[in-house]
């Protein structure tokens, strides 16, 4: 302790505590990163990921990384930016011209 009460920093162990924690989550992303390519083995050529202010809608579909698309069956209104996983929908689905915000 410093004379005025206050505590003096250990600059290095700061620095050593953030490359720890920048290392630990680059391994974190580079092992997510393997499972995104076979989801875009899985989805079929009609379908198309919606956009970050589209709509979901009943008829979209979830892509999840080992089960593939799942229907959506909660209510709409969301916008697809508010979902973990991507959102698809079919191009010969009737809400593929409809569910933007502006």
């Amino acid at each position: 302790m410093r004379e005025n009460g206050q505590m003096k920093l250990n600059n290095e162990s700061q620095k050593k505590f953030s490359e720890d924690t920048a290392e630990r989550t680059m391994k974190t992303l580079q092992a997510g990163q393997t499972d995104v390519a076979p989801l875009k083995n899985i989805i079929p050529k009609h379908f198309r990921r919606l956009k970050w202010n589209e709509l979901v809608s009943h008829g979209d579909f979830i892509a999840h990384d080992h089960q593939g698309l799942k229907p959506w069956e909660g209510p709409g209104g969301f916008r697809a930016d508010a979902f973990l996983h991507p959102i698809y929908r079919s191009s010969r689905s009737p809400a593929s011209g409809r569910g933007f915000l502006s």
